[in-house]
């Protein structure tokens, strides 16, 4: 069974055998309808695949204006800093010019939705007062996405650099800016434990990172994303700036806007006045 093979001596993780499992039955079928091949064994055997949700990776709102306006010491500063589970020890900045542009770029997304490669190839010609005008590289679909105070600024801070192909930003490539963003997390002590848990084989394993790890240049738009649900942007509204085309996409950001305002109302609850006792 193909299955078989890839968890025990390929020993990939389910979700990666649930993927290529799919790619093997999809070849299977192309070769049925093409008559290349009569067998059509794969139809008769459907596994099971146990999979787990991965965490969502975002920054709330503190987090993300902790980033936002985060000065990036000089190459060379040494600065203390505590490991998630209390640890202190110290981290030397370096590629300072490259953290800058990351954090740069990072809140623009954060602030506007944009997906890095969107983002990416944004031209100066793309931007008016008070859109973003762009064709998502994804989905192929002309979103105008409005700016707010926080992404002018952005803009403006650029305004007069020059960049090739009249790019808007100082774009750099995606894993250049994935390794500037985990080093500028890590020196904004974003360091919130999260569990990763993953199957390979059938055994369930779980590990726990410090946040700044898993923080790559997708959690920019989850932010954006989650933060707008959170605050009771309504979905369809938050879908005309993201293009996402069902609810069924959004649903992971629902869930998680859903646990906020859940925790807000609680708050809210125990801050109401106390009535008084009768004299």
């Amino acid at each position: 069974m193909a299955s078989k093979y890839l968890r025990e001596q390929a020993q990939l993780q389910e979700v990666s055998v649930k993927k290529q499992y799919k790619n093997l039955v999809w070849f299977l079928n192309w070769a049925l309808r093409n008559k290349y091949t009569k067998q059509d064994d794969i139809k008769r055997y459907q596994p099971k695949f146990k999979i787990i949700q991965k965490p969502v990776i975002f920054l709330t709102r503190e987090e993300l204006m902790r980033v936002y306006h985060y000065q990036v010491p000089s190459n060379g500063t040494q600065v203390r800093l505590v490991d998630w589970d209390g640890t202190p020890y110290t981290k030397i900045v370096q590629e300072a010019g490259g953290i800058e542009k990351a954090r740069d770029l990072f809140c623009f997304c954060a602030f506007t939705s944009l997906r890095f490669s969107d983002m990416y190839k944004l031209c100066r010609s793309d931007i008016d007062e008070q859109y973003i005008h762009v064709v998502t590289q994804k989905t192929h679909d002309a979103i105008p996405i409005n700016l707010n105070s926080y992404s002018r600024a952005i803009l403006d801070k650029y305004k007069d650099c020059k960049f090739k192909g009249n790019k808007a930003l100082p774009v750099v490539t995606n894993q250049q800016m994935n390794a500037a963003l985990k080093d500028l997390c890590e020196l904004c002590g974003i360091n919130e434990p999260v569990r990763k848990s993953k199957y390979v084989n059938g055994t369930r394993f779980e590990e726990v990172f410090p946040k700044w790890k898993l923080v790559g240049t997708h959690a920019a738009r989850k932010t954006f994303i989650c933060y707008a649900l959170s605050i009771g942007i309504p979905p369809v509204m938050v879908m005309r700036w993201t293009g996402h085309s069902d609810y069924q996409s959004m649903k992971p950001y629902i869930d998680i806007a859903a646990a906020d305002k859940a925790q807000a109302m609680e708050q809210f609850d125990k801050t109401l006045e106390t009535p008084e006792k009768d004299e």
